[in-house]
């Protein structure tokens, strides 16, 4: 007997758009307001996004835009997966140019090449992942760790990271509990194993270089100004999105 594929339904292209990130800001789509609709018919999905201002940069959104569709083709069940984008001044190249599985330099010939694109995603990956690391280790260091402690951590020293208790780690042989600290290292650990780091240390740069404990809050000085940085362009765009499209919040869905 050949089993049905499973039903597609609205909340499962919601949750499948939660994991599409904004590659400036590092948060979801969803949870930034930009996903303004879902349609699903059958196996078919319509995916309706709006970004905060007409120019947003083709790149970032062609980026968004392209994400969201392979996020939504890889849900069972789904055949089809069309993306829209709404109010842009590329819309219609964009949205008709990935619904059709384009890449970037077939829809811009001249301006870049795929190559390109794909730089400029890891490069916004580096800088997520200074962001959370560096929110993991001011967490740690508030809590008590010193830096040579932070820095000798190791991979294996993570022992749980899930919100049953807390964030436990191994230090110098002791397990120890952090209470709010499981969603940091979450986040983290995402964004360090997005960039394919595999050194045995936990606190590393992005190229999986150790970090000297002399060296440590010099080099999270960096990382607490991109955060800085990013966090006021997340705040800025939602300000933006709210206003144009007369939300008196970001629906949250």
């Amino acid at each position: 007997m050949i089993e049905a594929p499973p039903a597609v339904s609205e909340a499962t292209v919601l949750d499948a758009l939660r994991s599409v990130i904004d590659p400036e800001l590092d948060e979801s789509l969803v949870d930034l307001g930009f996903v303004d609709s879902v349609r699903v018919e059958d196996a078919a999905v319509d995916v309706v996004l709006r970004l905060p201002t007409f120019w947003c940069a083709p790149n970032f959104a062609y980026l968004m835009a392209n994400d969201a569709r392979e996020a939504v083709l890889r849900q069972p069940g789904v055949r089809q997966a069309r993306v829209a984008l709404k109010d842009h001044m590329y819309g219609d190249e964009i949205g008709n140019g990935v619904s059709a599985g384009q890449a970037f330099s077939q829809l811009f010939d001249g301006q870049t090449d795929g190559d390109d694109i794909e730089a400029l995603r890891r490069l916004f990956y580096a800088k997520a992942f200074g962001m959370r690391q560096e929110q993991l280790v001011r967490f740690l260091l508030d809590a008590g760790l010193t830096t040579r402690e932070i820095t000798d951590l190791g991979v294996e020293d993570v022992i749980d990271i899930s919100d049953r208790s807390g964030l436990i780690l191994r230090v110098s042989g002791d397990q120890w509990l952090f209470r709010g600290g499981a969603p940091l290292a979450r986040m983290y650990l995402e964004r360090r194993e997005r960039m394919a780091i595999s050194a045995d240390r936990l606190i590393t740069d992005e190229h999986g270089r150790r970090i000297p404990a002399s060296g440590l809050r010099e080099y999270l000085e960096r990382g607490r100004r991109q955060r800085i940085s990013m966090t006021f362009n997340a705040l800025m765009c939602r300000g933006l999105l709210e206003t144009r499209y007369g939300l008196s919040k970001v629906e949250e869905r």
